[in-house]
């Protein structure tokens, strides 16, 4: 029996979508949360070989976009900043190392874990706490149906959130719930409710804000492609890379829209 450990972030945004060119809602078609399962027996190698890639591929941003002269374990650069079109076009280097981590998360018997939303439904119906949850039990429920089949077991960290105890409790709540009370699924292969660990202490949930980075401007072209034509490139260099590494069952959801039927579609959109 293998056992697992989840290190999930958020890609694409919680919020209201209507268009990539709206004045207010325009973040974002896709909210969801992703980054890596990876056997617990390789968790302390992965982090340092990512730790290890991180200062050969930042080296110069780690000592000079640094105000504060943080060590580089704590160091960091968010996905968001790192998979920009203009980086991934420009730097060789950029995409080598990202095809590198895959390669070896894959090589381990790790995953990219992802499970989200298109955000279709009216954006006055758009409640981002019940989208949050809707996607972290839908994560949670992926990486489940992949140990129950495996005969594994897991656990997940989630990069702390910075919305207060109230919100840390209805979410551990929710997935409490999912594990010994549901009763068309409970989730048995999860032995706790998630923890959370600030991302500056971890360079698992660090690495899972990258995959996050990169997930998120591929599943937003793959929903909406006549809005993010810039954003090619992740596709023509991460798209079958993300594939073959993906765990099985990762993809997108339609956001359900709440007065026809509180059902989630289980249609997916791969990347």
């Amino acid at each position: 029996m293998t056992h697992y450990v989840a290190y999930l972030d958020e890609f694409g945004h919680v919020g209201q979508y209507i268009s990539r060119t709206h004045t207010q809602f325009k973040t974002s078609p896709v909210f969801g949360l992703g980054g890596v399962l990876l056997p617990a027996e390789e968790v302390r190698e992965f982090a340092i070989f990512f730790y290890q890639l991180k200062c050969q591929l930042l080296a110069w941003d780690i000592n000079h976009e640094n105000p504060r002269s943080l060590p580089p374990y704590q160091w960091e650069k968010k996905g968001s900043k790192l998979f920009t079109t203009r980086n991934v076009t420009q730097y060789r280097s950029l995409r080598q190392a990202t095809f590198r981590l895959l390669n070896h998360i894959r090589k381990i018997g790790g995953y990219v874990i992802y499970a989200g939303e298109h955000k279709t439904g009216p954006a006055r119906q758009h409640d981002a706490t019940k989208t949050f949850r809707r996607q972290l039990l839908h994560a949670v429920r992926t990486i489940d149906r992949y140990c129950t089949q495996s005969r594994s077991t897991f656990m997940l960290l989630l990069d702390e959130q910075r919305a207060g105890n109230e919100w840390r409790e209805q979410n551990v709540e929710a997935c409490t719930l999912a594990m010994f009370e549901d009763p068309a699924e409970k989730c048995r292969s999860l032995i706790e409710p998630p923890l959370q660990g600030e991302s500056h202490l971890f360079q698992t949930l660090q690495c899972a804000d990258w995959i996050c980075g990169l997930v998120g401007r591929l599943m937003a072209m793959a929903v909406s492609p006549e809005e993010y034509p810039d954003w090619e490139p992740f596709d023509r260099y991460f798209s079958t890379r993300i594939a073959e590494v993906a765990l099985p069952g990762s993809g997108l959801q339609h956001q359900p829209v709440e007065p026809e039927s509180h059902e989630c579609s289980t249609a997916r959109t791969e990347a």
